[in-house]
């Protein structure tokens, strides 16, 4: 049997294995539920984030879009964040407000 249409065959039923592929999907479907905390949704956020090529303003757009609700809109009140540390860190101290 040829080894490159075995190979074919496999792609063909099974696709490509895409590690990196299947990181950014999952990143992209992470969001925040309304009612945890943030550092949940930033750690798996971040582990995420270790595995993609993404640039800093794509990552930031993307926390940002998986946030909760009520975390973006008591983000109305603050400096708009510019890089993703400073988002996290406005994020979990809304979180923390929020949670008192």
């Amino acid at each position: 049997m040829d080894l490159n249409l075995f190979i074919e065959e496999l792609e063909t039923k099974f696709r490509t294995y895409d590690p990196v592929g299947k990181e950014e999907a999952e990143l992209k479907g992470v969001h925040m539920q309304e009612k945890h905390q943030a550092t949940k949704y930033l750690v798996k956020f971040q582990q995420l984030a270790t595995c993609v090529q993404w640039g800093e303003t794509a990552l930031h757009r993307q926390a940002y879009n998986g946030l909760a609700k009520c975390i973006k809109d008591d983000m109305v009140h603050h400096d708009k964040p510019n890089s993703i540390s400073s988002l996290q860190k406005l994020v979990q101290a809304i979180n923390a407000q929020h949670w008192e």
